[in-house]
């Protein structure tokens, strides 16, 4: 290999150009033809994957609805049968509700038409349209006739129910009197035995409350029809009275020979069938085919036997798994082995019994379209193959031709090229390479001619550039400074915000809150006068508030203030709510020349705002020229916001004391007033308790002369202790505690309890005072309401006046009662 190349790199330039070409050609033409199969193939295998995935899914979908489809139509015949159970009971029950219309016997009398027969049971006649029976061992009660009178109506509809519904082979009600009656007519006395016992019939345990507690319609078990009915199925539901008592069930046998017609007859695909089972893996419909696929003799297991996987064999585990699922009363789509061959199934619950229909396709049945689509993709990939080598062979014969043609065109202007280049190299850069082609070549020499004049130039404007450069840099590195600067002084600033604005909103008293905010104000930022103006009650003059400076510290002694809208910066600021800056205070329009500031060269005045309202002005006065920018009355704006806010809190925090105060004040004003009439309304001097119990006093008790003289709750040396009763400050009565023995001790618990006991006392004798006082209250209403509803029951005025003086008399307990008229002269006249 290592030959090959060097022998390569001895050819000349145009052979070895036409070479590697005619290479490039070939492998770029083997590559991508092997590309293009390789993507054909891999494009061929994901369709037909693809395909074969839709193919199954439309298969499933196909299936699935199918088994959906005919799953719904055995409900829907279940739930239909089920609803004429329903309907069935409804009507016997009514007819057993309303005995006393039907139990008459005026159309069926069961005293006249029954008669026991040679077994000792009661028997009706055979040309009725119903059979009756009732056991040997009953007798034909009164009850039993009115039943029985009762349930012979339902001669009126049994009969077209049966002609309507085919699978409907019998109808009948068994009664918990033991009395059972049979349509149509079959003679039932004759066939059963004389103690034949409805109630203990599967069909009735079935629907009586111990089994059915929802009292619906029930089912019973699938059997084989004794009458050859084939496969029988019971539907039973119970008839209660307007009392909850089970009167008898209602029932009716429906064939399945129709619905196992029906399964046998769905197709889906060539061979696919359909089978039913119940929940106990019975047979209830199978065709031959499928009797077939599964290997299973209808002899052996007839429809209506169980299905077990003995009868399988050892080939249908899976379908055993699939039976188990189906008696679980699952749904499910699988594919499975059967006897060798892949097949799907599709099985669905039938709501209302406990059946489950299945459907079983072979899978080549519904993959069939794929199967077709992968041959012809096949040959189609065949023809496409032979097709794609004839078109590279032309190809690569044609690329030869024109790329030597082409190398020889391509290298003559290069020769001239490469002696331009060397002269360059050698330092001559007023050498050019002449090629006249507009095209790369062209171009190139184009560039490297430029190149050669711009290199010469360049080298001599060199260090003019690099001197410019130097100099832009240095002044973008002084404006960077300049802008770092800037904003260090910003973070300074909102970090001297932050610590003011938390050392004041933690003030509650304005006289304190003022000073400190000037105070923080200053040291935070450096200015060497603060002040905080208020507007008065007026607005008509800014007064200062609080400053720091000595100057203004004289200010505040004699009251200084600003009229608002005329004077300095502070009075503007009063007047339109806007910040304002003077950076030459002595040139400012509107500043007016204070003495006791003499030093300030720059002032700055920011409104105190409460929401919309102007409550004051802050100023900030500095000793140096331009010491303030816009930037500085955002930030300063922010603390004025903070300073607004805190006043208006201290403000609102003085008022909500000062409120509590009066409120406080007029309470105990009204306790002590009404403690104070209490005693004279009531006529109570107090209570006392011993052993003896709780007994009113009758005669005051001088406290002054109890325990030698020692009143007071802190002298516990005493035998006796006095304890106020006090009640939001007001002393309402007090506590009297005697020692059983003279000289008794009292320690500071027992002294503790005592004076809890004497709070309790307190607040439990307001709340009897105030409930006493609005039950007073209520009841002046009510007598008032009372009254005034009487009045406004006449029209009259005279009956009103005599309403209103009755009223007033029995209300009052009084003797009498007189409106009198006033005089003339405006005056009331004398009694």
């Amino acid at each position: 290999m290592k030959r090959l190349f060097a022998s390569l790199r001895s050819l000349p330039i145009r052979n070895r150009l036409v070479a590697g070409s005619i290479a490039i050609v070939f492998l770029a033409i083997a590559i991508m033809g092997v590309f293009v199969y390789v993507r054909t193939r891999q494009t061929n295998d994901n369709l037909l994957q693809r395909l074969e995935t839709s193919t199954r899914e439309e298969a499933e979908n196909i299936l699935n609805s199918t088994a959906d489809r005919q799953a719904e139509t055995l409900s829907n015949y279940f739930g239909s049968l089920r609803t004429g159970a329903l309907s069935l009971r409804d009507y016997s029950q009514n007819l057993l509700a309303d005995q006393p219309s039907f139990g008459i016997g005026i159309y069926w009398d069961a005293e006249g038409s029954l008669a026991r027969n040679d077994k000792g049971s009661w028997d009706n006649s055979n040309s009725e349209i119903g059979s009756v029976f009732i056991p040997a061992a009953s007798d034909l009660s009164t009850e039993m006739i009115s039943e029985l009178n009762s349930l012979r109506h339902m001669d009126l509809i049994v009969p077209s129910i049966l002609e309507t519904n085919p699978d409907i082979i019998a109808i009948y009600f068994g009664g918990a009197t033991g009395l059972t009656l049979y349509y149509p007519n079959i003679d039932l006395a004759a066939i059963v035995p004389a103690d034949f016992d409805v109630t203990g019939r599967p069909w009735y345990v079935k629907a009586n409350p111990d089994s059915n507690p929802d009292r619906d319609a029930v089912w019973s078990d699938p059997y084989l029809d004794a009458a050859l009915n084939g496969i029988v199925i019971t539907n039973s539901a119970p008839v209660y009275d307007a009392s909850g008592r089970l009167l008898g069930v209602v029932a009716q046998d429906i064939q399945l020979t129709k619905i196992s017609e029906n399964i046998a007859n769905i197709r889906v695909g060539e061979t696919g069938y359909a089978f039913l089972i119940d929940r106990d893996r019975r047979l209830i419909a199978m065709p031959d085919s499928g009797y077939a696929d599964l290997g299973i003799d209808p002899e052996t297991i007839p429809l209506g036997s169980e299905l077990t996987d003995d009868a399988l064999g050892s080939e249908g585990t899976e379908v055993g798994a699939i039976l188990r699922d189906m008696v679980s009363g699952n749904a499910g789509f699988s594919q499975i082995n059967v006897n060798g061959t892949e097949r799907f199934i599709a099985y669905r619950p039938v709501e209302g019994v406990n059946f489950s229909l299945a459907i079983l396709v072979p899978s080549q049945e519904m993959l069939a379209d794929a199967l077709t689509a992968e041959q012809q993709l096949d040959r189609e990939n065949s023809i496409a193959l032979a097709i794609s080598v004839f078109v590279v062979l032309g190809i690569f014969a044609l690329t030869s031709i024109i790329t030597v043609n082409f190398a020889n065109n391509l290298l003559a202007p290069l020769a001239s090229l490469t002696r331009a280049a060397e002269e360059m190299a050698k330092g001559s850069l007023d050498a050019r390479a002449e090629v006249t082609e507009q095209n790369e070549f062209g171009r190139l020499a184009a560039t490297l001619n430029s190149m050669a004049s711009e290199l010469k130039g360049a080298i001599n404007t060199l260090e003019s550039r690099v001197a410019e450069r130097t100099k832009e840099a240095q002044q973008r590195s002084l404006e960077l400074e300049n802008a770092n600067e800037q904003i260090r002084r910003r973070a300074a600033q909102f970090e001297a915000l932050a610590q003011v604005a938390r050392s004041i909103t933690s003030i509650r008293d304005l006289q304190q809150l003022l000073p400190q905010v000037t105070t923080m104000i200053s040291e935070n930022y450096g200015f060497y006068h603060v002040g905080v103006f208020l507007l008065d009650e007026a607005n008509e003059y800014a007064v200062l508030a609080a400053a720091n400076s000595e100057g203004g510290q004289r200010m505040l002694e004699r009251g200084h203030r600003l009229r608002v809208g005329e004077e300095g910066i502070v009075g503007n600021v009063a007047a339109t709510g806007e910040p304002r800056i003077a950076l030459d205070v002595g040139k400012d329009a509107v500043f007016f020349n204070n003495p006791d500031l003499p030093e300030t060269h720059s002032e700055m005045a920011l409104p105190l705002k409460s929401g919309d309202r102007i409550i004051g002005a802050l100023d900030v006065q500095s000793r140096e020229t331009g010491a303030f920018t816009n930037e500085d009355a955002q930030t300063l704006s922010l603390l004025a916001d903070q300073v607004s806010l805190a006043i208006e809190n201290a403000r609102l925090f003085d008022n909500s004391n000062r409120t509590l105060a009066e409120l406080q004040m007029v309470m105990r004003q009204s306790t002590r007033e009404a403690w104070k009439r209490l005693p004279k309304q009531q006529r109570l001097l107090g209570y006392r308790y011993n052993a003896m119990g709780a007994s009113p006093l009758k005669e005051p008790v001088n406290l002054a002369e109890m325990g030698k003289g020692r009143v007071k709750a802190r002298d516990a040396e005493s035998g006796s202790v006095v304890v106020p009763i006090e009640l939001r400050g007001e002393v309402i009565g007090n506590l009297v505690v005697q020692s059983p023995g003279a000289g008794g001790k009292w320690n500071e618990d027992q002294l503790d309890l005592i004076r809890a006991v004497a709070e309790r006392v307190a607040f439990s004798a307001e709340n009897a005072r105030l409930f006493e006082e609005t039950t007073l209250r209520a009841e002046r209403e009510r007598l008032v309401s009372e009254i005034t509803g009487k009045i406004r029951s006449h029209t009259d005025p005279q009956a009103m006046i005599e309403t209103a003086l009755n009223e007033l008399r029995d209300a009052l307990g009084a003797s009498r009662v007189e409106i009198v008229p006033r005089k003339s002269d405006g005056k009331g006249s004398e009694v």
